[in-house]
């Protein structure tokens, strides 16, 4: 699309982004060799073209404000970065070259708040840029988390911020010794079931595995998007598929989702004082302690592992079973596969486990 000089841009950001499409002005700077080049400044980031247009059309209006002129006083992520390596350096307890190393990847790894305004940036955002490299070794991970910690202690120490956010943050790593998720066992499963009224939460760990949902998907089901009468709830996220599709109830979780309804609620899962769980609290708080009273090892993204184990033992229909936990179907519609399912199908396959 030819726009207007001086207008700004819409470009679509490479790898795999849940909002790809990115609002860039430029302006011509002169660097120190007296040779100009143009600097780019991103103001938003969109899931659809058409959104990005629009947000670029209100800017140049003047009917938004961009975060980065919200907050032009505030330093970027790049560049607290780099205030609090200066600082670290001019410290007697020197850091040797190879963690140094180490912090520099650490630091490339959140790649995309570089340019991030650093008040502007959420525990979301630093929990998206951790989840991206979970797949890496305990030292990658580590890293990340140091520099966080670390950047965040003196931005509050030096008055940037108020709030250290990486308090409520989860970090997940693989071991080069074994995988970081692994199914519940069926024993597993029957304790569970026994330890149903005696230990806290732990119908939330039964619905992840009798669903399929991530963690953070059960967490954000609405309370009006449960259909109690028709056996099924409504949410999802994280893929195109994924996003608001349909999860049939296994007959033996409906008492556990009927325990937790509660129509002057907005949220199905809330703790014991009634408020939203976060991911990272029901993790730290929540999730961890389930587990050690249990004495069992898992992460919380093993239910849906083991839904996927269960519903594959039982012969259920591959086509409801991406349907759903929400994978992509590109391959199935190329191959010709029907994959319309009706909501009376999906409950006859989730039974069967």
């Amino acid at each position: 699309m030819k726009l207007p000089n001086s207008y700004g841009s819409v470009i679509k950001l490479g790898g795999k982004r849940r909002k790809p499409y990115a609002v860039r002005i430029s302006k011509l700077v002169e660097d120190d060799t007296g040779k100009v080049k143009r600097k780019y400044t991103y103001l938003a980031y969109f899931s659809k073209p058409e959104m990005a247009y629009t947000y670029l059309a209100e800017y140049n209006s003047g009917a938004v404000v961009p975060e980065h002129m919200k907050y032009s006083d505030s330093p970027t992520f790049a560049e607290m970065y780099e205030k609090w390596k200066k600082y670290r350096k001019s410290l007697k307890n020197q850091i040797s070259d190879s963690t140094w190393r180490n912090y520099e990847i650490a630091f490339h790894h959140f790649s995309e708040l570089h340019d991030r305004k650093f008040i502007s940036i959420r525990t979301n955002d630093l929990q998206q840029c951790l989840n991206a490299y979970n797949h890496k070794s305990q030292t990658t991970i580590s890293s990340m988390r140091a520099v966080l910690k670390a950047m965040y202690q003196y931005a509050k120490l030096n008055e940037y911020i108020d709030r250290d956010l990486t308090e409520g943050l989860v970090y997940e790593w693989t071991n080069s010794t074994e995988q970081i998720h692994d199914r519940y066992s069926d024993e597993e499963i029957k304790t569970l079931w026994s330890k149903l009224y005696e230990i806290n939460n732990v119908d939330i760990i039964l619905i992840m595995i009798y669903t399929g949902l991530r963690p953070t998907e059960l967490l954000e089901i609405q309370t009006e998007n449960v259909h109690l009468d028709e056996k099924y709830m409504a949410g999802g996220m994280k893929t195109e598929a994924g996003k608001d599709r349909i999860i049939p109830l296994n007959d033996k979780i409906i008492p556990l989702v009927k325990n937790r309804y509660d129509p002057n609620k907005k949220y199905l899962i809330n703790n014991k004082f009634g408020n939203h769980y976060t991911y990272g609290t029901y993790m730290n708080g929540n999730f961890n302690t389930c587990m050690g009273k249990l004495k069992m090892k898992h992460l919380p993204h093993d239910g849906r592992h083991t839904f996927a184990s269960l519903m594959d033992s039982a012969g259920a229909n591959n086509v409801c079973i991406k349907l759903i936990m929400g994978h992509s179907m590109k391959n199935d519609t190329t191959n010709g596969t029907y994959t319309h399912k009706t909501l009376e199908e999906l409950l006859t396959e989730v039974n069967k486990i």
